[in-house]
């Protein structure tokens, strides 16, 4: 097989809602790395979120972070788009105004109100993880720093549209449910990070692979030469993916790499 850039989402397909990591996945990725593949995370996670010894010690060749805001490559940052604070400003209002509580994903930390949001296992898992990564929202208002993308979580009755007809001049959107809205800057996706990314290694779509779980890898899909879905992905992803292979815990990543060392 010819060299490939591999990009790879993290939260359900290098590890788990506990950020648990198979033992196989380290193992495929040293050797996609040994065989000369460049290795990608391709996350829509800021890069503030991106920090645990547990993942990063697989030593990636770069890092597409905040669902393609931000394109690091070798340590080195290629690309990084942030939202005008206005716009943060008009959507934590809005998101307040409509009952949703808002996330600012920073490249350095997060900011978030605990009171903004219901009682749920993903806010706690967010406090217990971030620690000092986690800012106030309201102390630090309207001088955000370095934040590219935001994220919004309904307390009470969800009203997407609403939210997305007040800001669609300012944000693309990823709509996750009508309770969970992921707000972009415009024209920004995975996609676009991973087309910068392979511009700069100076290869072609043709030699990118995408490993994806859920539907907001679908812009990532569709940039990529060859995608592969997890066995634990949804049911549309994998109706799009060339490969399903298993899922992360039955040694996923590890069978994929099988199977991509037969493609030409």
């Amino acid at each position: 097989m010819k060299r490939k850039a591999i990009f790879f989402d993290i939260d359900g397909t290098l590890c788990d809602e506990e950020n648990r990591i198979p033992e196989s996945v380290y193992r495929a990725v040293a050797a996609m790395k040994e065989a000369g593949h460049a290795v990608l995370l391709c996350s829509g996670r800021s890069r503030g979120y991106i920090y645990d010894d547990a993942l990063m010690q697989m030593d990636f060749d770069g890092i597409v972070s905040s669902a393609g805001a931000m394109v690091e490559l070798n340590g080195r940052t290629l690309y990084c788009r942030l939202a005008p604070q206005e716009a943060l400003v008009r959507a934590v209002e809005t998101a307040r105004r409509f009952h949703y509580g808002p996330i600012l994903e920073g490249n350095r930390c997060l900011y978030m109100e605990r009171e903004d949001f219901p009682p749920s296992a993903y806010i706690d898992k967010l406090y217990r993880e971030l620690k000092d990564r986690l800012k106030p929202l309201d102390k630090t208002y309207g001088a955000w720093e370095e934040v590219p993308k935001l994220s919004m979580i309904a307390r009470e009755e969800t009203c997407p549209q609403q939210i997305i007809d007040l800001l669609k001049d300012d944000w693309d959107f990823i709509v996750h449910t009508p309770a969970i809205l992921e707000l972009v800057p415009p024209g920004t996706d995975k996609g676009t990070g991973l087309t910068r990314a392979l511009d700069a290694l100076g290869l072609t779509r043709g030699d990118s692979v995408a490993f994806g779980d859920s539907m907001n890898d679908l812009a990532m899909f569709n940039a990529a030469g060859l995608k592969i879905a997890m066995g634990n992905s949804s049911p549309a992803l994998m109706d799009l993916a060339d490969h399903v292979t298993t899922a992360l815990h039955d040694d996923g990543i590890w069978n994929a790499w099988q199977w991509l060392q037969e493609q030409p």
